[in-house]
């Protein structure tokens, strides 16, 4: 697809704005926009860990393969980056990046082009520098709470999270549109689907959500935690 698709991008994100004008034309000269369907497999284990991918439009789940089923390490949306392992001495793809989304769009990043700029512009490599820690972070808390909480605690948790992170104000109740099967999130929370159905269906019984198969309603997402 034509490079010059990128450069929108490139000028508007902040995670780019410190870049100057020639920075920015080294990374855009090997950017590419890239489109995918559901279910399509960016990278696999094995493949050559070469590209940092930027979301645009959809989510894409980032995943390792054991004992037969996917485990979500995390989840990303428009304005997130991912792959970013070959950044830090990975050469080749130790997890799985699946679409979630029908007309999934991606910017695809030389990574060799980006850590060129790194090298010259530490306020970029400073920002993705923070970036991979905030994700660090985000991987501990979530081994965290496999250790710390029963399953039921950790899937109410999760919930709470998403009401408040992708959450849309309706009155006085929270609206969540997602495509996150039960199986998503019992893989997201380290618990079973049985035990995803049987919470969400609990929560609904006591009116403080009500869900389907594309959206979660919530009542008043603040007594999420009192109603399990």
């Amino acid at each position: 697809m034509d490079t010059r698709n990128s450069l929108p991008v490139l000028e508007s994100s902040p995670l780019f704005a410190v870049l100057s004008p020639d920075e920015r034309a080294l990374i855009q000269r090997g950017a590419i926009v890239q489109t995918y369907g559901k279910h399509s497999v960016l990278y696999k284990p094995g493949q050559l860990a070469n590209k940092v991918y930027f979301m645009l439009k959809g989510i894409v789940k980032v995943a390792v393969h054991a004992e037969k089923k996917d485990i979500i390490k995390y989840v990303v949306r428009p304005g997130g980056l991912f792959g970013e392992s070959c950044l830090t001495g990975d050469n080749v793809r130790r997890d799985f990046a699946y679409a979630m989304d029908d007309q999934l769009e991606i910017l695809e990043l030389d990574s060799n082009a980006v850590l060129a700029v790194m090298r010259s512009n530490f306020a970029f490599a400073q920002s993705l520098l923070h970036f991979l820690g905030e994700r660090l972070r985000y991987t501990e808390s979530q081994l965290e709470n496999v250790v710390l909480k029963d399953s039921r605690s950790r899937i109410v948790e999760y919930l709470h999270q998403m009401g408040h992170e992708q959450g849309r104000k309706v009155g006085l109740e929270t609206l969540v549109k997602h495509n996150m099967t039960h199986q998503d999130i019992a893989d997201l929370t380290g618990t079973s689907r049985q035990m995803v159905t049987a919470v969400l269906n609990q929560l609904k019984r006591s009116n403080v959500l009500y869900f389907n198969r594309k959206k979660i309603l919530f009542r008043d997402l603040q007594s999420l935690p009192m109603g399990v």
